[in-house]
C-alpha cells in the first residue's frame, strides 16, 4: 500500500511522518490491529492519524509531501512473528518436556521459558529490514 504523508520534523537521519489514515484502510480486514502495531495513533474528532518515524532516505526537508510504501502483507507477517512462532513453541517444549517426565509443572515451565527466550531474541535481533514503511518518492 502507498499514502502520501508530510514531514513534520527531522530527527538525524529520521523524519517524523504524519497523515491521516489512507481511504483504502477503511476496507482493510486488519483495521481494528492497525494501533496494536503502533503506527496508528486516535485523533480527537478526525478518525485515526499516522504518526511514523523512518529513516530519511530521500533527504525530505520539514513540509515535504512524501510518498511512503507499506508491505501488503506486514499485518501477517507480524502476527505470525508475534503470536504464531511463539505459539508453536510453547506446545513443542512443552510437548517434548511432558512426554519425556509427564509433569505439567515442569512442561509448562519450559514452554513459557522457551517464549521468554523466543521474545528475548526478538528483541536484540531488532526489526527486520522488510518490516518498516519506507519512503519511495519526495513530491
Amino acid at each position: 500500500m502507498r499514502q502520501t504523508v508530510y514531514v513534520a520534523e527531522l530527527h538525524g537521519h529520521q523524519a517524523l511522518l504524519v497523515s491521516e489514515r489512507a481511504s483504502s484502510c477503511g476496507g482493510c480486514a486488519g483495521q481494528s490491529s492497525c494501533s496494536t502495531l503502533g503506527s496508528w495513533k486516535e485523533a480527537s474528532g478526525k478518525g485515526r492519524i499516522l504518526s511514523l518515524l523512518v529513516d530519511n532516505t530521500l533527504h525530505a526537508q520539514e513540509g515535504d509531501a512524501v510518498v511512503i510504501e507499506v508491505a501488503d502483507d506486514l499485518l501477517l507477517k507480524t502476527a505470525f512473528r508475534l503470536y504464531a512462532i511463539p505459539m508453536l513453541y510453547f506446545i513443542v517444549v512443552g510437548g517434548a518436556v511432558w512426554l519425556g517426565t509427564h509433569s505439567d509443572v515442569a512442561a509448562s515451565c519450559s514452554g513459557i521459558v522457551s517464549v521468554v527466550l523466543y521474545y528475548l531474541h526478538l528483541w536484540r535481533q531488532g526489526t527486520p529490514q522488510d518490516f518498516d514503511v519506507r519512503m519511495v518518492s519526495v513530491q
